[in-house]
């Protein structure tokens, strides 16, 4: 792939010219663009290129591909010296797939492509061999995940209205990080919605603006980086193919739309109105969930002998004590966390997290110490996200957004208090376990990085939920929400008692 000698970019700007210089050692690469900065320029890296064929369509385009550091180029191949860039693509707006079928490729070429897309577009990227198209899967891959971690916000709120699906609430609020795909939000919302069925039955639609008719996303997609690719402040905006971008005005910005797969279908479906929770997609992503007023009435199915997740903490807590399976996912990330830069924050292994909660959600014995700190973390949060009614309860929601509405500390610390004696006894003692965990963690804060507010962020969406995602009104509460959790880490000790810290085996003493 690399040619013996090694080369020096200029990215020069105007014409959006790609210049080669063989003359260096090592690679390295300026950015004399007229939109880099030079402490952009300065941390610049080529790291593979080579030839490729694009399918939009019908229509196919022989192009160069030039991964960098921070960036995917694309380029023409009649070239000498010089490279016609056609795309500047940053690689956090990226998302790759092999849903090949999709696209119609079933023929012998599928072995040698996969799908590469953007917030407006997706082509079918296809090599020239399978073994180069595995190189370019994984190199891509890697550095997508690395640029993603850097990405701010880490998670946002996003509304999905409905739209022929009978008997269902209208809209709903679900919290998305960037690399929740679009299948991941149906499964995530549905429950929420009051309707069964899974990506297969329900597909979602995006409108880019009122003059724009809503176009069908195939569901490997990230919502979270076409929502944010409507925000031209984030810096998410690419190129998009032949310099176009993707935006619109402030009060248009990306409606996501659900819709059913097969409306005869549905129409056989109406009058249902129970929550499932779906346990297919991604275990390492962070998200919250959102349920409405007459969802909060509806009685959760039985839960399985062992089961875990997804049911009310009633069913798990015997005489109000937590499970040895919880207890010993809080005690090994007391011990770990805070030895761990960006624990709550940083993804897990997508696999490894989805054999750790079956494995726990069969109610079997997990050795902990064979697993990651991050993938005990991630799949803590999936158990806080799925617990019916949020760990705070949605009934008592109103009031816990308010607390932070006092006039000081002292006031809104007391309020916490009234409010943790309202809530189940399970619920209390799971919160009591949970912030002594969040208050060492934060204690470590120069090693591990979480501030309470950091910590905050990562955690709010999952453990206070919307009684009512219907409410616009409500939306703007992630501010509120996570102003209350910082809250309760700072003042943990006053909140909860002096002995909070004696939980799970005491104090951090590798530090």
């Amino acid at each position: 792939m690399f040619s013996s000698i090694k080369k020096r970019f200029q990215l020069s700007g105007g014409r959006s010219r790609l210049h080669l210089r063989r003359e260096s050692s090592s690679v390295e690469v300026d950015t004399h663009s007229e939109n880099a900065t030079s402490s952009e320029s300065a941390g610049r890296t080529l790291l593979i290129h080579g030839p490729v064929e694009l399918k939009r369509g019908w229509r196919r385009q022989k192009r160069h591909l030039f991964l960098l550091s921070d960036l995917l180029l694309i380029t023409n191949t009649n070239y000498k010296k010089n490279f016609k860039i056609k795309n500047k693509v940053p690689l956090n707006t990226i998302w790759i797939a092999n849903c090949l079928d999709k696209f119609g490729e079933v023929d012998t070429s599928a072995k040698r492509s996969f799908v590469l897309g953007w917030p407006t577009v997706n082509f079918v990227a296809t090599f020239s061999s399978s073994e180069l198209k595995e190189k370019w899967h994984s190199s891509l891959q890697r550095c997508i995940n690395l640029a993603k971690e850097k990405d701010q916000p880490e998670s946002i709120p996003l509304k999905i209205i409905t739209e022929d699906i009978k008997n269902c609430v209208c809209s709903v609020t679900v919290t998305v990080t960037n690399s929740d795909t679009v299948n991941n939000i149906i499964n995530m919302s549905l429950p929420m919605l009051g309707i069964t069925g899974s990506e297969k039955d329900y597909q979602l639609w995006v409108s880019s603006g009122k003059k724009e008719a809503p176009c069908p996303l195939t569901g490997h997609e990230h919502p979270y980086i076409i929502k944010m690719s409507h925000r031209p402040a984030t810096g998410l905006l690419p190129q998009g193919p032949e310099g176009s971008t993707f935006q619109e005005s402030p009060d248009t910005q990306g409606q996501f739309i659900l819709k059913p797969r097969h409306p005869a279908r549905n129409q056989q479906r109406k009058g249902q109105k129970s929550v499932r929770i779906n346990f297919m997609g991604n275990w390492a992503l962070r998200r919250g969930s959102s349920t409405c007023q007459d969802l909060l009435h509806v009685t959760p199915p039985s839960p399985k002998p062992g089961q875990l997740f997804g049911v009310s903490l009633g069913d798990v807590c015997e005489r109000d004590s937590l499970p040895p399976s919880l207890l010993d996912m809080l005690c090994f990330i007391k011990q770990k966390g805070p030895l761990t830069e960006g624990i709550f924050r940083k993804s897990a292994n997508m696999k490894l997290c989805r054999a750790l909660k079956e494995t726990l959600n069969a109610g079997d014995k997990v050795n902990l110490d064979c697993e990651s700190v991050l993938v005990v973390a991630s799949v803590l949060k999936d158990f806080l996200r799925n617990i019916p009614g949020s760990v705070f309860t949605s009934d008592l929601y109103a009031k816990w957004v308010t607390i932070t509405d006092g006039e000081n500390e002292e006031e809104k610390i007391a309020a916490t208090q009234r409010l943790l004696d309202e809530l189940p006894r399970a619920n209390a003692v799971l919160l009591r376990y949970l912030f002594g965990v969040l208050h060492n963690i934060q204690q470590h804060s120069s090693v591990n990085q979480m501030t309470a507010y950091n910590l905050a962020t990562c955690i709010a969406p999952s453990i206070l939920c919307l009684p009512n995602a219907c409410s616009a009104e409500l939306e703007s509460d992630i501010t509120r929400k996570i102003s209350l959790v910082q809250l309760l880490i700072e003042n943990c000790l006053q909140i909860f008692g002096e002995d909070i810290a004696s939980l799970l085996g005491g104090e951090l003493h590798a530090l």
